[in-house]
């Protein structure tokens, strides 16, 4: 395949680099033409400042890596080509916006995907598989800390729709349903135009409680996110690729010694290796 990057800054620069890995990096567009520029030389491929002339080198493909602010309206340019495109998250800043660009792309007949890396993480699937095999049983709860410093890259949306989003989809992609309820807090403490910080938590059928708590103000990172499920508890280490299952048996007891309650852990740590291509 043949696959061309719009928008090479933070995020772009890493799929043109995974794509040029893979052997099908095409081309490259930013409007600065520095940096579009260094890309392609880097790269050893044609760099442009419009997708129109990336576009007329006939890409199977176009990842679409600009502000969102800019996704709806770069990626109907592609769409109407004919040419299959990946916007990065979130696809649009709005509901209303996201609809609009999914109908376009249904009335054209292209396709349309949004990239949501965390779904497809070795730990990620790795726990889906946990889950599908049964022996940690049902899922009762799900929490996730996903903060960090502000990172200076963003600078046209909320902590919520750069952060929280990866681990709304995974929740969802864990527990196999749509949530029925959804209640959030949070607020812009640095007092930015965007919330910085937020706590929110997803009511699933059946019972179940997703808890995120996603925010811009802490000195470091922590990516983590653990489900309490009948049989296991699981922790997931998202920079350290690490997986961790624990279960627990209560051995024969003294009803005489209460505060002594004999407890055999069982945990069992799995380190994600990621094959580089």
């Amino acid at each position: 395949m043949r696959i061309g990057v719009v928008g090479v800054g933070s995020m772009g620069q890493n799929h043109a680099r995974v794509l040029d890995q893979m052997g099908c990096l095409s081309g490259v567009v930013d409007s600065k033409i520095d940096r579009a520029k260094k890309t392609g030389k880097k790269h050893g491929v044609p760099y442009h400042t419009s997708v129109k002339d990336l576009l007329s080198m006939e890409p199977d493909a176009v990842t679409v890596a600009t502000p969102a602010n800019t996704h709806v309206e770069l990626c109907k340019e592609i769409i109407e080509s004919g040419t299959a495109v990946m916007v990065e998250k979130p696809m649009a800043i709005s509901l209303d916006k996201a609809k609009e660009l999914v109908n376009f792309a249904d009335e054209a007949d292209v396709l349309l995907a949004v990239g949501m890396i965390e779904r497809h993480n070795p730990v990620v699937t790795s726990t889906k598989k946990l889950l599908e095999e049964g022996d940690a049983g049902d899922v009762i709860t799900i929490s996730s800390k996903r903060v960090s410093s502000f990172p200076t890259r963003v600078a046209d949306m909320g902590v919520i729709h750069d952060l929280a989003i990866h681990d709304v989809d995974v929740m969802r992609y864990l527990v196999g349903d749509e949530p029925e309820r959804v209640f959030a807090l949070g607020g812009p403490a640095n007092q930015g135009k965007y919330e910085d910080h937020a706590n929110i938590m997803l009511y699933f059928p059946g019972g179940i409680t997703g808890v995120l708590e996603v925010n811009w103000l802490t000195p470091h990172k922590v990516r983590s996110l653990s489900l309490t499920c009948s049989k296991d508890f699981i922790e997931i280490d998202y920079i350290a690729q690490s997986l961790v299952v624990t279960s627990s048996r209560l051995l024969e007891y003294d009803t005489s010694n209460l505060f002594d309650i004999p407890l055999e852990h069982n945990i069992r740590k799995y380190t994600v290796n990621v094959r580089s291509h």
